[in-house]
C-alpha cells in the first residue's frame, strides 16, 4: 500500500462553512461530519493526514476555552487525524488596512487564532502548520489609495508577526474564500 510522507495531505474544513448557513442557502456541514468524511476517504491507498481548520462558528468558536480546545483535539485525534493550519477569522468585522477599530479587531482575531494554534500544538494534535491570515480588504477598497493602504497592511501584518513570534507560531497569507 503506497504511503504519503511529504507533502502531508490535509483537507481544508472551511468549505463546510463558507457560503453556507445563510437564509435559504445550503446548511453548514458539521465539524464531526467533515472529520468523519476526511478520515474515511482513500484514493489508491492514500488517505488524508489531517485537517486545516477555519476558526469560526459553528465549527470552532474563536473564544473557545482551553478545555474546549482539548475536546476539539480529542475529536480530531479520534478520527486518526492531526491539525495543520488554522485560519484566523478576520473578514467579518476587521481589516488590516481599516480604521483603528477594524485594525484592532483584526489583531484581536489573529491573537486568538495564535492562542488556539499554540494550544493545539501543546496538546500534540498539531505537530506542524501555520496560522493563515488575510488582509480582509477588497481590491476595490485597496485601489482607492494603494500606497497608503499597502503601508497600513504592512504595519498591521508586522504587528501580527510580533504576536505570532511571541507564541512561537508562524503566519502565512491565505487567499480569501470570499
Amino acid at each position: 500500500m503506497p504511503g504519503n510522507n511529504f507533502p502531508k495531505l490535509h483537507n481544508a474544513l472551511w468549505p463546510g462553512l463558507v457560503g453556507k448557513g445563510s437564509l435559504g442557502g445550503e446548511p453548514c456541514i458539521s465539524l464531526d461530519t467533515m472529520l468523519e468524511l476526511t478520515a474515511k476517504v482513500e484514493v489508491n491507498g492514500i488517505k488524508f493526514d489531517g485537517v486545516d481548520l477555519f476558526l469560526y462558528k459553528p465549527h470552532i468558536d474563536i473564544d473557545v476555552s482551553d478545555d474546549g480546545i482539548q475536546i476539539l483535539a480529542d475529536r480530531i485525534h479520534s478520527n486518526g487525524l492531526v491539525v495543520g493550519s488554522v485560519v484566523a477569522p478576520v473578514w467579518f468585522d476587521a481589516s488590516a488596512m481599516g480604521n483603528a477599530s477594524r485594525r484592532a479587531n483584526w489583531l484581536t482575531h489573529v491573537r486568538k487564532a495564535v492562542r488556539i494554534a499554540g494550544k493545539l500544538r501543546e496538546s500534540g494534535i498539531r505537530p506542524y502548520g501555520v496560522v493563515r491570515i488575510d488582509s480582509a480588504a477588497s481590491v476595490a477598497d485597496w485601489a482607492r489609495d494603494p500606497r497608503r493602504n499597502t503601508k497600513r497592511i504592512v504595519e498591521t501584518f508586522r504587528e501580527a508577526g510580533r504576536i505570532a513570534e511571541d507564541q512561537a507560531e508562524d503566519l502565512r497569507p491565505h487567499p480569501s474564500p470570499f
